[in-house]
């Protein structure tokens, strides 16, 4: 779903005035956008999910399904993005779309060896703790493959990948989980383009103040 993935986009030496926070600087001073693997998640269902609740409250399960990067720090910011909750359903469909930002402030040349995006199916309980159905767990590198992280390639490709896997915990089968993600490596200001189609969008993501305005209104913040 950000300094990690900073290219250069223009060639412009900032004014002395430019806060450049949400910037990077090169070695010889200028100034360059930031980009970020933009992730869009829609279609999502989930088939053939085991019982979880009591029969005395319908014998049936509540899913969602929890966002979880490896490392850690791509995704979470005090909590992992997560979808809505579906009632009493063991064969749910969420017609909402999850807009998910990578951030890899931290970490140099693209994506480190390994990262994954788990897509984390849970049982929520109103009355105990939530209990974890079962994960589908997916290469990052795989779903960037065809972008080009230099910035050197067209900003606007698309990488689209379609998922249906089952849902395993302790190397158990608990149902199926499908859906469809599309992948940009973007600046702030071609997110909007990017979610254009789809519907009924979640943004969850750990963009600054600034590159949600730029986000929100397209405009530049300096």
């Amino acid at each position: 779903i950000r300094g990690a993935f900073a290219v250069k986009l223009n060639k412009n030496r900032p004014s002395s005035k430019q806060n450049l926070s949400d910037s990077v600087v090169t070695h010889d001073g200028t100034a360059v956008q930031e980009q970020q693997i933009q992730i869009l998640v829609s279609d999502m269902k989930c088939t053939n999910l085991p019982i979880m609740d009591n029969e005395l409250i319908g014998g049936l399960a509540d899913p969602y399904v929890k966002f979880v990067s490896s490392p850690k720090e791509l995704l979470y910011s005090n909590s992992w993005p997560k979808s809505s909750i579906v009632t009493k359903n063991l064969n749910p469909v969420w017609d909402e779309s999850y807009h998910l930002t990578l951030d890899g402030k931290g970490m140099k040349n693209g994506l480190a060896e390994g990262s994954m995006l788990m897509l984390t199916v849970v049982d929520y309980d109103a009355t105990s703790s939530n209990d974890v159905i079962g994960t589908v767990a997916l290469n990052l590198n795989e779903l960037v493959s065809e972008l080009d992280l230099s910035g050197r390639g067209p900003s606007d490709k698309v990488q689209e990948t379609s998922i249906s896997k089952p849902i395993l915990r302790n190397g158990q089968e608990y149902g199926m989980l499908e859906c469809k993600l599309k992948t940009a490596f973007l600046a702030p200001k071609e997110i909007k383009s990017f979610l254009s189609e789809a519907k009924n969008v979640k943004t969850a993501t750990k963009m600054s103040w600034k590159s949600k305005i730029q986000f929100f209104t397209g405009l530049s913040i300096n």
